[in-house]
């Protein structure tokens, strides 16, 4: 073996270990997570019968894959030492004696919302025509709870948080208000109105879904509407759960979800749409898939079992979407004229414009 070939499997394991690390870190905050469910139900933070059962788990699919069970255990144990550890350290409760108010609680996002507050020491209140979400209570009065409770969020599907949020306004909170749409074109003009109005009101864009256990190291997206202390005070709710919280302007948000949201959705669309058209199952590509067919086949596949209404919505509603589209339109054109050239000049243009484009500056 040459050295240059031992240094390409060293920097491999390097990159392993990285990935290993980056996942024990997201192990350790979603254990933090469950140690506020545990502190807020008031249950014992140390479960032995739930150890055993995770160990023997690790040792189960150790033998699957051939790794030897005393490495397995060993690495459980330390595991769950460490989940121990950071269950009994600091705890995260800053909103002890907070009354929070969520506006369509039974949806995904909603629930997700109630139980990051809840976490944090508030008490949750649930208004939502459409159900209810177990273990909180729910209100029947929209415009009493809103006006009484300290922080209230519009938690709505897009369609529905116009006039959801409008109601929740006209009710003269005292607290702090945002929304959670993906879009803000639409609801733009009420966040505004409201922010004149004097009510302490902005506009929040988790970048991420109701499966992430915790905001930690994830971009939340403050969208400023006039009210600088509701900026600051929607900020610190996710920058003490380490979320990386940045500000933006309404519109200017909806011009970058364009992209963010809009055209990976439809990036995805179109590679499972293609797919799909090729006439062949998908059984058929796993055995000889590499690593970019693998990962555009779980974004597809995590896609398609997104809510319809919702990822609509995220094109119908943003004025941009049109402008992408033909965006999109124009790049297929240079493509399909470049793949089909003899000449592979054009093609390379094309990959060394895109280099350039996404090299860190």
């Amino acid at each position: 073996m040459t050295k240059q070939e031992l240094a390409t499997l060293r920097d491999e394991i390097q990159a392993l270990d990285a990935e290993l690390l980056e996942t024990v870190a997201r192990r350790l905050e979603v254990a933090r997570e469950i140690g506020l469910v545990k502190e807020k139900d008031g249950r014992q933070v140390r479960d032995l019968a739930r150890e055993k059962i995770v160990i023997a788990e690790y040792v189960r699919n150790a033998t699957s894959l051939g790794i030897d069970e005393d490495i397995a255990s060993r690495l459980a144990g330390t595991l769950v030492e460490g989940s121990v550890r950071v269950q009994k350290g600091n705890k995260r409760r800053n909103l002890q004696g907070k009354t929070a108010l969520i506006v369509s609680g039974a949806g995904r996002m909603g629930g997700w919302i109630s139980r990051f507050l809840s976490n944090r020491g508030a008490e949750v209140l649930i208004w939502d025509p459409r159900g209810k979400l177990e273990g909180y209570k729910s209100v029947k009065s929209l415009n009493q709870s809103a006006n009484k409770a300290d922080i209230v969020v519009v938690a709505s599907p897009p369609g529905t948080c116009q006039e959801e949020l409008q109601t929740v306004l006209d009710s003269r909170p005292k607290g702090l208000v945002f929304d959670l749409c993906s879009i803000k074109s639409h609801i733009s003009g009420t966040l505004r109105q409201g922010a004149k109005r004097g009510l302490l009101v902005t506009s929040v864009h988790p970048m991420f879904g109701p499966r992430v256990p915790t905001p930690m190291n994830q971009n939340v997206v403050i969208c400023d509407c006039g009210c600088q202390r509701a900026n600051i005070q929607a900020s610190g709710l996710f920058s003490k759960a380490g979320a990386r919280v940045s500000i933006v302007g309404l519109e200017r948000h909806d011009e970058l979800m364009t992209y963010v949201l809009g055209l990976s959705h439809m990036c995805a669309l179109i590679f499972a749409g293609t797919v799909a058209r090729s006439g062949n199952d998908m059984s058929a590509f796993g055995d000889v898939q590499g690593p970019t067919f693998g990962k555009m086949s779980r974004m597809a596949r995590e896609l398609s079992n997104e809510s319809k209404r919702v990822y609509h919505d995220i094109q119908a509603l943003n004025p941009h979407t049109r402008q992408m589209i033909a965006g999109m339109e124009m790049v297929t054109r240079d493509l399909r004229k470049a793949s089909l050239d003899a000449d592979p000049a054009r093609f390379g243009k094309i990959m060394e414009s895109d280099k350039k484009y996404f090299e860190v500056k």
